[in-house]
């Protein structure tokens, strides 16, 4: 029940306007630089993908073809049904909703629709992927290996916007936080700056692992659907110490760090819900702040059991 209400809350805090302009204010501008950073570099990194794609079997590079070519499937429709909702019922959604209220609207409409799509594909895999899977047998064994290794360089950059924007939350984590809970917990005091425990050498020791780890588990990226376990494994364990000691830092003494920490399981579990809106566009630039108000919470409603 206490988990339900931290999810609720932290929706309800995230879809706030103090926190949609912050998140848009830094995400927008990080995906603008990684986007630029990407057509630079990206025929040498193309060169450096197609070279060690060129080590993997015909039938593997097929079939997470095919899985990758889903995915911008699902990514094209939720856009696509998204655009149409907007343009045929936009008139009769100004005439009902605030203007405050159309952002919350727009980001839950969006929420909804790439849900619904994920659903379909979840209960239709086994049609999606044959389908798929025949139109990557219309092209030759080059195209497909050029058409992996240019998914794979937008691959590789995405994770730099992901891990540049889970390391900038960190920065102005305290004062969308200490909006928060003047707001909801206004008896909650902060604690003294001289006990405060350190994260940004956990988050910079934690992006250093992350991205050997992505090189040592590079080749499962060919294996279908285990790939994005791995992957979400991955985005969970590069933010689930750093958000959980950044909002200690704040409200916990160290010895209650200690005894919270025990609580590995709800950690990972919290992180790993971060981790999922990471697959979700637009909504990934809202997912670390949303993560970081969701240890918020958990601490805040858990401190006096601590």
């Amino acid at each position: 029940m206490k988990t339900t209400a931290v999810i609720l809350r932290s929706i309800k805090d995230t879809l706030s306007w103090s926190v949609i302009k912050v998140a848009l204010g830094i995400g927008i501008p990080l995906a603008i630089l990684w986007t630029a950073i990407a057509i630079a570099l990206w025929h040498p990194t193309l060169t450096f993908t197609e070279a060690f794609i060129g080590w993997v079997p015909f039938s593997m590079l097929k079939a997470n073809g095919a899985f990758l070519l889903g995915g911008f499937v699902w990514f094209s429709a939720v856009l696509i049904t998204f655009a149409l909702v907007v343009s045929l019922f936009n008139i009769v959604i100004m005439r009902k909703m605030e203007q405050k209220n159309y952002t919350l609207f727009s980001i839950l409409l969006l929420l909804v629709i790439a849900l619904g799509w994920t659903l379909f594909a979840f209960f239709n895999w086994d049609l999606v992927y044959s389908e798929v899977a025949k139109i990557l047998t219309w092209f030759p064994f080059e195209t497909l290996k050029d058409g992996v290794a240019a998914m794979l360089v937008a691959f590789i950059y995405y994770n730099f916007f992901i891990v540049s924007l889970a390391i900038m939350i960190l920065i102005f984590h305290k004062s969308f936080l200490k909006h928060l809970q003047q707001k909801e917990y206004p008896q909650a005091i902060m604690v003294d700056e001289k006990s405060h425990v350190r994260y940004i050498p956990v988050i910079l020791r934690d992006t250093i692992i992350f991205f050997l780890l992505q090189i040592l588990f590079f080749p499962l990226l060919f294996v279908p659907f285990f790939n994005v376990i791995v992957q979400l494994i991955l985005w969970a364990w590069l933010i689930k110490e750093s958000y959980f000691l950044a909002v200690g830092s704040l409200y916990l003494q160290k010895e209650e760090v200690k005894t919270v920490k025990m609580h590995q399981f709800v950690l990972w579990g919290l992180a790993s819900i971060g981790a999922l809106l990471n697959l979700i566009p637009v909504i990934n630039i809202f997912a670390p702040f949303f993560t970081q108000i969701l240890f918020f919470h958990w601490i805040m409603l858990n401190k006096k059991e601590v």
